[in-house]
């Protein structure tokens, strides 16, 4: 009599076929990489008080672990903007080498549509997760990054929509017109009186 075993983790397709093991694989969680994780380490973002039609401009740093400034490549990252509604975000938008090494400008106009996703309260634009790459593959930063996660003290990714108040200026009082015209009139009739009296003078011997 033959025995048939089956193992934990195999199975038996059909009757006359050999036993096949499989096994489970897991995707890994994180941001993947080559060799090490990029770091965002310095978010700022200007100007802070801005109205719809503004121009915003983000310059961020990204680095390795030890600090050497990173190459993106592509020069592309993703950006979320949170407000106190909601959030929305900008994937793989172009960015732009400032000039200092690892440092980048991001520029995105201030419409509508971010106000009603995020709402008119204080928005934070965050690095996102693991959007940016340099030419090997490593990846990061390994969660959203604003200047709130940065321990550089003096950079602010935080934005507020300005409120303009609008002072009511009171126009001065009309004259009325029917008081204007009599007051003519009187002029008129007392300048004719003086005219009058003027001439009977000069008639007299």
């Amino acid at each position: 009599m033959l025995a048939i075993v089956l193992l934990p983790g195999t199975i038996l397709v059909g009757g006359s076929q050999n036993v096949k093991q499989t096994t489970t694989t897991t995707t890994p969680i994180g941001c993947s990489t080559y060799q090490s994780n990029l770091l965002v380490d310095y978010v700022n973002s200007t100007p802070h008080m801005v109205v719809v039609g503004d121009t915003i401009v983000t310059t961020f740093q990204v680095v390795y672990a030890d600090g050497t400034p990173v190459t993106l490549s592509p020069e592309t990252a993703s950006f979320n903007w949170t407000g106190p509604s909601g959030s929305t975000e900008f994937s793989n938008v172009p960015v732009i080498y400032n000039g200092t090494p690892g440092f980048y400008n991001y520029t995105q106009a201030f419409t509508q549509d971010i106000i009603q996703a995020a709402g008119s309260g204080t928005i934070t634009i965050a690095v996102a997760f693991c959007s940016c790459s340099d030419s090997l593959g490593n990846r990061g930063p390994t969660g959203d990054t604003s200047s709130i996660q940065t321990i550089i003290p003096y950079d602010l990714s935080q934005i507020a929509l300005q409120t303009t108040t609008t002072t009511q200026v009171t126009p001065p009082p009309q004259f009325p017109t029917t008081l204007a015209i009599s007051i003519i009139i009187i002029i008129l009739l007392i300048l004719a009186l003086l005219m009058l009296v003027l001439r009977r003078r000069r008639r007299k011997p």
